[in-house]
């Protein structure tokens, strides 16, 4: 039966060397002291001595890391004080885009720029994405003479009719449209019934002077 082979912390091996560097005991007496074998003891021993350079790399590895920390340290500061300029820059540029008028902005929509979706793009200039595809109603030629004539008549005939009065006018002159077409097309050319200035400043005369009122009902 083969006898079951020993294990020695590395704690008890550096301990048993330092004894035996000390020559205090010999190295059968260490052995004894610690039922060992010689052996065992001059192996340690051999090991260590071979070994003893590494304590002395290990601190000049240690320096080299120091340095080369410190080393990135002071490149990763100046790193983030290049982002930090960098977002400054880029938020002042987002503003002034998102101040841009709505038509710049859909100009400035790239849809076949695969890196940045159109969503992200809307979002980032502050532009509503449905407006993006929003493409206003053309005006027929119908409507077109229309809006003409109804701009010759608030200026020529009347400025004072309203979109009724302008209505009535359209149909006078064989025009089929409605009231409320004609209101529409008013409000889009934003013409609205002026006042004449003679009925704001007319003063009308006080018509009761001779006339006695004895009750409140005599009127």
């Amino acid at each position: 039966m083969s006898r079951k082979r020993s294990s020695f912390t590395t704690e008890f091996k550096t301990q048993v060397v330092l004894e035996a560097l000390k020559g205090e005991l010999t190295i059968p007496q260490l052995a004894t002291k610690y039922a060992i074998t010689s052996k065992n003891i001059l192996n340690w021993k051999q090991l260590f001595l071979d070994n003893a350079t590494l304590a002395f790399e290990a601190t000049d590895s240690t320096k080299s890391s120091k340095a080369e920390l410190a080393k990135l340290k002071k490149e990763n500061e100046k790193l983030n004080a290049k982002l930090t300029n960098v977002a400054s820059q880029r938020d002042a540029a987002i503003t002034k885009l998102q101040g841009l008028d709505v038509a710049v902005k859909k100009k400035l929509i790239d849809t076949h720029y695969s890196k940045l979706s159109i969503a992200r793009q809307c979002e980032i200039i502050n532009l509503n994405r449905t407006s993006l595809y929003y493409a206003p109603k053309q005006t027929d030629d119908k409507d077109a003479k229309i809006i003409n004539r109804i701009q010759e008549i608030h200026t020529t005939i009347s400025s004072a009719y309203g979109y009724r009065m302008m209505h009535q006018q359209l149909i006078k002159e064989g025009y089929r449209i409605g009231v409320n077409k004609v209101h529409k097309l008013m409000k889009m050319m934003k013409l609205h019934a002026k006042q004449k200035q003679d009925d704001q400043n007319k003063i009308h005369p006080y018509l009761l002077h001779d006339l006695s009122l004895a009750k409140p009902t005599k009127l």
